[in-house]
This record gives structure tokens, C-alpha cells and sequence, in this order.
């Protein structure tokens, strides 16, 4: 009987001493890295446990107010813990292409908070760079040097198959 008391007792300090399962969203950040001129770019997020994005009419919501962009996903978040079973998930989202300059992005959650409404949280501030499109290089065979090559090429070709024509013919 003494051994089933300390078993529960065991039991019952170990369960109290288990974490509980947390929401969890990681900064968020864009890609590419170092956007381009008329390279899309797209923001990036991982979350999981108790929140995930979700498809909803009206989201996401993208709006630009000069540099600062916008964007504000939908999703679930359970306030109960027996409730939490959502996986670890990464999510990317496009936001479009830029001219170069300094951008910040703000990336927005919204959630329905029943029953105080529609909440939204802040997940991050995204400071990025657009620099210029680099110039296209030059194509070889229109310097002077790509011309020889390109014509010596062709010579060459064309003497080739001269050569086995004749061999052909003997």
C-alpha cells in the first residue's frame, strides 16, 4: 500500500512538472536576402503548437503606404492547451517586386478572439534594401574579339564539311 502512495506521488509531481505547449511564431524574414529591382520578393514564417495561418476570404491583406508595406495574415490560435495540436509549419508568402530603396515590411497575425472580435498581433518588423538591377554584360560576339571567334568558328565549319563532301566523292 505505501508503494502505490509514493508511485502516485511520483506520477503527480511529474505531471506538474511537465511544460505546457506554447504558441509560437519565429521572427519573420524575407527572400531573397539582399531583393533586386523586380525581383518578387516574399516573407517567410514558422510557427506552430497553438497557431497556424489559414486560407480566408480577404487575407492576406498586402497594402504599401510608400515604403512601409503591410501585410496581415489569418489564422487560428487556441487558448485552451488541451487544444494545441498543431504541427511545426513554415509559411511564404508572396509581396511583390520593388523599385530599388529602403522598405519596412510589417507582418500582422489576426485571429478571432471570441468573443472580443477580430485580434491582431504584431509578429515582426522587417527593415530591406532594393538595390538597383544590374546592367546586362555585353554579349561576347558583339566586340570585336567575339566576332573574330564567332567567324573563325563558322570558317572553320564550313571548311570542315567541304573536306568530307570531298572525301566523300573519291
Amino acid at each position: 500500500m505505501f508503494l502505490h502512495r509514493i508511485v502516485l506521488i511520483v506520477a503527480l509531481v511529474l505531471v506538474l512538472a511537465t511544460q505546457s505547449a506554447h504558441a509560437f511564431f519565429d521572427p519573420p524574414w524575407i527572400t531573397p536576402g539582399a531583393p533586386r529591382a523586380g525581383e518578387v520578393v516574399s516573407v517567410n514564417v514558422s510557427g506552430g503548437i497553438c497557431d497556424v495561418f489559414v486560407e480566408w476570404p480577404g487575407y492576406p491583406q498586402i497594402t504599401q503606404n510608400g515604403n512601409a508595406i503591410r501585410i496581415v495574415e489569418y489564422g487560428n490560435r487556441e487558448g485552451s492547451e488541451d487544444l494545441c495540436n498543431y504541427d511545426f509549419w513554415t509559411f511564404a508568402e508572396s509581396i511583390g517586386a520593388f523599385p530599388p530603396g529602403d522598405y519596412t515590411l510589417t507582418v500582422d497575425f489576426a485571429y478571432d478572439n471570441y468573443p472580443l472580435g477580430l485580434t491582431t498581433i504584431t509578429l515582426g518588423l522587417i527593415p530591406f534594401t532594393v538595390t538597383a538591377a544590374t546592367p546586362a554584360a555585353p554579349v561576347p560576339a558583339s566586340t570585336a574579339m567575339g566576332i573574330f571567334v564567332l567567324s573563325t568558328f563558322i570558317s572553320g565549319a564550313a571548311l570542315r564539311a567541304l573536306w568530307m563532301r570531298r572525301r566523300s566523292w573519291c
